[in-house]
């Protein structure tokens, strides 16, 4: 039983932890490096967020969180870009496909919210 309740209080916990901005650089279209801004919040396993880039941004859509994993959708210029990834402490390793092409990223937390 003790097991049972300790991991329920550890999952909303892993959620929680991805409040906050992080920071991510990839190779843009036109092969210079481009910045990658995130806002991410959980609100129980929903994730919402924004993403600002130099070429623009907006907000993630079909945002889920399941223990460290997540996934969530950004639809700019006409294309849908999925994007999953899997949080560990201040890092988080993300993966963009669009189409055939796909991004590994490694996000960086650069404030906390609480």
């Amino acid at each position: 039983m003790a097991v049972v309740v300790m991991f329920l209080f550890t999952i909303p916990g892993i959620c929680s932890d991805i409040d906050g901005q992080w920071i991510g650089v990839k190779d843009g279209p036109d092969g210079k490096k481009m910045e990658l801004r995130y806002r991410f919040r959980a609100k129980g396993n929903e994730l919402i967020g924004l993403i600002e880039t130099r070429l623009g941004g907006g907000p993630i859509s079909e945002g889920k969180i399941d223990g460290n994993i997540i996934e969530f959708k950004l639809i700019t210029s006409g294309f849908t870009v999925i994007n999953t990834g899997k949080l560990s402490g201040d890092e988080i390793h993300l993966t963009e496909t669009s189409g055939a092409a796909k991004n590994n990223i490694i996000l960086r937390r650069i404030r906390h919210n609480r």
